[in-house]
């Protein structure tokens, strides 16, 4: 059996598929009711930007840049196919640490922002919040940009385009980090019971000064702590520190270490966080709390603070909220509480101590060597 076609028909066919295509062309390009994408996964990826204050070399920016990736994916949104992202890592915590350095990496992460043009902009830590997020949001009136922040330490509503935590009122958002005292000293108290003098050591970096702001705030307004605080100290230099660790060998029970980063050495440069743990592990006899998580893995005998992997995730959460429509005016700025309880049993070897199995089986990290995974 043989079809015979209709020559008169195939013009008219031809013409109106081609009319057909237009017209679906059309309505996908002006945004159709009917046929655009509702996200990112049916058109234009998102473009996302993420300043870090620090860089890749400091396991806390690591990490909290793995927990946005995370925190996006678990809201479907996965990298390459449903958004872009570049980086500007400005490198504030050893490189570029004066004010000078600092407002010309600031200046080099807005220019990077605006070639860019994101949908979305993540900033991590004090520094960037400062520099970058609010600075643009004061330079770009007319240019909204979508913020969500992380690891803050200094109060965010001293910043004038942020109103107030509960409703911020503009376009940044984001997750405070505020030093988990309460936990971190429960914690002590079970491991060493016999401990009752505390000095809490912090290099002078910055939110440095907030952070302890923030502690006497808290310590003033608690009930009795397990704990006598001697106090607490922000050192500029390595020969501070090593100083008043030593001084402390008879007057404090343990030592809480906030951070160790920023320290200086006699020509103003900072000193690698490596050899201070070197001469920690060397000359300090007393048992050390770290107040961040991460300070285990370095060499610090137990740490309890905040994850940077679970509150990346927290804010990558938060930001691909807002990219579905939720306002960051509306979206309150509060501490996540996203912890970690971490141990080094080197360091503990190094100091006699041994921990209970109970304790190293509900630990969320464990690490057997100084400086090492």
């Amino acid at each position: 059996m043989s079809v015979m076609a209709d020559r008169r028909f195939i013009p008219r066919f031809a013409l109106g598929l081609a009319l057909l295509l237009v017209s679906l062309a059309v309505a996908a390009a002006c945004g159709s009711s009917t046929s655009a994408p509702t996200d990112a996964s049916a058109g234009e990826p998102h473009r996302i930007f993420v300043v870090h204050s620090y860089s890749d070399e400091f396991s806390w920016t690591r990490e909290l840049h793995q927990g946005i990736i995370q925190g996006l994916a678990q809201e479907g949104l996965t990298r390459d196919r449903n958004y872009q992202l570049q980086t500007f890592e400005m490198d504030t915590r050893i490189n570029f640490t004066s004010p000078q350095q600092i407002d010309q990496r600031a200046a080099e992460a807005l220019e990077a922002l605006r070639a860019f043009e994101p949908d979305l902009l993540f900033v991590t830590d004090d520094v960037a919040l400062e520099h970058v997020a609010v600075r643009y949001t004061q330079e770009s009136p007319d240019a909204p940009l979508p913020t969500v922040f992380a690891g803050v330490n200094i109060d965010p509503t001293i910043y004038a385009p942020i109103n107030s935590l509960d409703k911020p009122g503009g376009t940044i958002t984001g997750a405070l980090e505020r030093i988990p005292h309460t936990e971190a000293f429960a914690t002590a108290e079970r491991l060493f019971p016999d401990v009752t003098r505390v000095v809490i050591l912090a290099d002078a970096g910055p939110g440095a000064a907030a952070v302890r702001t923030a502690f006497q705030r808290v310590n003033q307004a608690a009930e009795a702590r397990p704990f006598e605080v001697l106090d607490f100290l922000l050192l500029e230099t390595f020969e501070e520190w090593k100083r008043t660790v030593v001084d402390y060998q008879n007057k404090a029970d343990l030592i809480a270490v906030v951070n160790f980063h920023q320290l200086r050495d006699a020509s103003g440069a900072i000193v690698p966080p490596a050899d201070v743990i070197e001469w920690m592990v060397a000359e300090n006899n007393l048992p050390e709390l770290g107040l961040v998580a991460d300070w285990a893995r370095d060499g610090i005998l137990v740490a309890v603070g905040n994850s940077g992997l679970k509150t990346g995730a927290h804010v990558g959460a938060l930001g691909a909220d807002i990219l579905n429509g939720a306002d960051p005016g509306t979206t309150p700025i509060v501490d996540p509480k996203q912890t970690d309880t971490n141990f080094n049993l080197a360091r503990a070897r190094s100091l006699g101590i041994e921990f209970q199995p109970s304790e190293l089986d509900k630990a969320d990290a464990v690490y057997d060597t100084i400086g090492g995974q």
